[in-house]
């Protein structure tokens, strides 16, 4: 799992991870994002934690399970070394509170085309 206190989008725009996401962190929004093309990023939400989403994530890859996310990290020459998630915002709410941030995070960072984030430590 990466961990940043801020990233950048491809436009430069800088933004702060909020609230000390950490692997055991539940109720978050988090980012995937590919360490060798820099050029597919997807954001999501789960209610468990953060290291139960990235195992599942790992899982589909290995059994090439037919989801966009999946499918990215086991064709075109990806494979599991270049998936990287990270967590965005952990969050106090209800899952629809959850959502609805997720999609603000899918508009900010624009999602509706594939693109890489840069990661500052």
């Amino acid at each position: 799992m990466m961990t940043a206190d801020y990233f950048t989008d491809p436009s430069g725009r800088k933004y702060s991870v909020r609230n000390n996401v950490d692997c055991k962190s539940s109720n978050v929004v988090y980012a995937v994002n590919c360490r060798r093309c820099r050029k597919y990023v997807y954001v999501g939400e789960t209610g468990g934690t953060l290291y139960q989403r990235h195992l599942l994530n790992l899982s589909r890859i290995r059994t090439q399970h037919s989801d966009p996310v999946a499918e990215h990290f086991y064709t075109d020459g990806h494979s599991m070394d270049d998936f990287q998630i990270m967590g965005l915002e952990k969050l106090n709410g209800s899952d629809e509170y959850r959502k609805t941030i997720e999609q603000l995070w899918k508009a900010k960072l624009r999602i509706y085309r594939p693109y890489g984030i840069n990661v500052q430590e």
